[in-house]
């Protein structure tokens, strides 16, 4: 039942991309930043829904939740009131904003669902105050306001290291892994690989952006900075994707031996 609701969850995903993509979307580059976008609500939303049917949460990291929810919290702060880091594509201009408000109550909902496990050793407030304090020191100014400027990039930071609980509480569980827990993981890990794609060509813009009343020390490593965050999130998913798709080629449940 699980697997045939994943499934079913995943074509409806993909038939509503090719609709968005065809009347919404004005066929700009930056419409990739609404894919990745369309993606991570994707991945909050099955997880969503499948705990919502099934009440199993035991695979989930709460803790990483938490992380997602205050770089969405801090991200809408910054795209409702200013669009400096909205795709320039027409889908920046409802599409964009309301996959990340729905990712936002998706994402509230189930770290409210999830109890909090004794096996989790990673913390919320680990990474909140180093990527605060680096959001105000390295930002870029795409919003010309200071407070909206830090809010974004606080969020692409905090969520460079929001998978990680979710990681390494799958290194302390013996078992198969529940199909909504690994697919969330590999739709997390697909919208950064898509983000790096995108920041790969428009990383300067960000390091060109700043005024004379910006507060960054560093605005012109924004964009490397931006880069960075999101190459890191990457290398942290990258072990797990391999068994993912290894498991998948094998046609056989993906299970994880306790470290």
């Amino acid at each position: 039942m699980k697997q045939q609701l994943n499934y079913t969850l995943w074509i409806s995903f993909l038939v509503s991309t090719v609709l968005i993509y065809l009347f919404f979307s004005s066929g700009e580059f930056s419409f990739i930043l609404t894919l990745a976008c369309g993606i991570q609500c994707f991945g909050f939303g099955l997880v969503f829904v499948t705990i919502s049917i099934t009440k199993e949460t035991s695979g989930l990291s709460r803790q990483t939740f938490i992380c997602c929810a205050q770089a969405l919290l801090a991200r809408l702060f910054s795209i409702l009131t200013f669009e400096g880091y909205l795709p320039s594509d027409a889908t920046g201009d409802y599409v964009y904003r309301l996959f990340e408000i729905l990712s936002l109550v998706f994402c509230i909902l189930t770290a409210f669902s999830i109890k909090n496990n004794k096996q989790e050793l990673f913390q919320w407030y680990y990474f909140t105050p180093l990527m605060l304090v680096t959001a105000y020191y390295v930002h870029p100014g795409l919003n010309s306001h200071s407070f909206c400027d830090i809010s974004w990039v606080f969020a692409l930071y905090m969520e460079s290291f929001a998978i990680l609980p979710q990681i390494h509480l799958f290194t302390k569980r013996e078992g198969i892994i529940e199909y909504h827990t690994s697919n969330f993981v590999i739709t997390q890990a697909l919208n950064k690989v898509i983000c790096v794609i995108f920041w790969f060509y428009s990383y300067e813009e960000l390091n060109r952006s700043s005024d004379e009343s910006t507060i960054s020390v560093a605005p012109w490593l924004s964009g490397y900075f931006v880069m960075v965050a999101q190459m890191i999130s990457i290398v942290i998913t990258a072990d797990f994707v391999f068994k993912y798709f290894q498991s998948w080629k094998q046609g056989i449940p993906l299970v994880m031996l306790p470290s």
